[in-house]
């Protein structure tokens, strides 16, 4: 455990910093902005707390006019960027401000994600970035604190993670994901809106106009993928394993709307891959340090969704 800071009144509320003279914030406005900051989304820490997703939206949007926020995302920025000295946190707490900037590089073992928003009625707000090794989990001893962990672990785990894996072959992987990302974000989108459609239908499963834009994507993907055959090679990434892994997550996606940190690769599937590119896909099993806590709660019905990643 290492310290970390607490800017706390003396009647115990939480300031926002810069915040001045303005209302503390309330214990529950503290955890709904612990839990943002861990890249979830309004529906999710609603989840987390068991309060209505409005409750969230109300709950930031009193932030807002109390402390001349702008938006979600400046709240965020201001309470991840906030004096952090005084109460002990996790080692596995992940140090870095969120929204992640553009171009971040800080964190060796930082690995990109857009993570796609939902407003009230579960349509696309818009992307923020994330990185795929973040999860909220509780402090320790608490059951109302939540922080962002890294699943690989603390700092030293973190630099242990990335030179098994490689930092070059990370740098190479990252810009591959890009390309994969900016191809699927348009299909992401739009079975987002379809899914939305089909629920205020009363439609369960997938509809036929689901499928044919799977289909579509399957095919530009396999498309992009071939053309970029010789960079799979030189990272030891499979066509066809890549290929089965982007057609799993796709599927997943149109069936239960789960988002990119809801699950692992399934064994069957990482076994097509060569094993010195698994620890790529298995961070908290290989990054050589003891073994991460199980997230506490995995919501079932995530209102955001990453881009398809390899």
């Amino acid at each position: 455990m290492s310290t970390v800071p607490d800017p706390t009144d003396e009647s115990g509320g939480r300031r926002l910093e810069g915040s001045g003279a303005r209302p503390s914030l309330t214990p529950r406005q503290a955890q709904i902005l612990d839990l943002a900051a861990t890249g979830l989304s309004d529906k999710e820490i609603a989840h987390r707390l068991h309060v209505t997703h409005r409750t969230v939206r109300t709950h930031f949007e009193n932030l807002f006019r109390d402390h001349g926020i702008r938006n979600r995302s400046q709240a965020i920025a201001v309470w991840s960027g906030r004096r952090t000295s005084g109460r002990l946190r996790p080692a596995d707490e992940c140090p870095y401000p969120k929204p992640f900037p553009p171009n971040f590089t800080e964190c060796p073992a930082f690995q990109a994600t857009q993570m796609v928003t939902l407003d009230l009625s579960h349509r696309p707000l818009g992307s923020v970035l994330t990185c795929r090794h973040l999860e909220s989990r509780l402090v320790p001893n608490t059951d109302y604190r939540w922080y962002g962990a890294c699943v690989i672990g603390d700092a030293e785990a973190r630099r242990r993670w990335s030179n098994a894996v490689g930092p070059t072959r990370l740098h190479e992987i990252s810009t591959l994901r890009q390309e994969v990302s900016a191809l699927s974000g348009p299909y992401v989108q739009r079975l987002m809106e379809l899914r939305v459609a089909a629920f205020e239908q009363g439609v369960t499963g997938p509809t036929q106009e689901m499928k044919d834009v799977v289909a579509q994507f399957m095919t530009e993907m396999t498309t992009l993928l071939k053309q970029r055959r010789a960079v799979l090679d030189h990272l030891h990434l499979p066509l066809e394993a890549c290929l089965r892994l982007v057609r799993l997550a796709v599927d997943r996606f149109v069936d239960q709307g789960l988002t990119e940190t809801d699950w692992e690769v399934p064994d069957e599937v990482l076994r097509l891959f060569p094993d010195d590119v698994r620890s790529y896909f298995r961070p908290r099993r290989t990054s050589g340090g003891p073994p991460s806590p199980e997230p506490t709660d995995s919501p079932a019905n995530g209102d955001s969704v990453a881009g398809l990643h390899i």
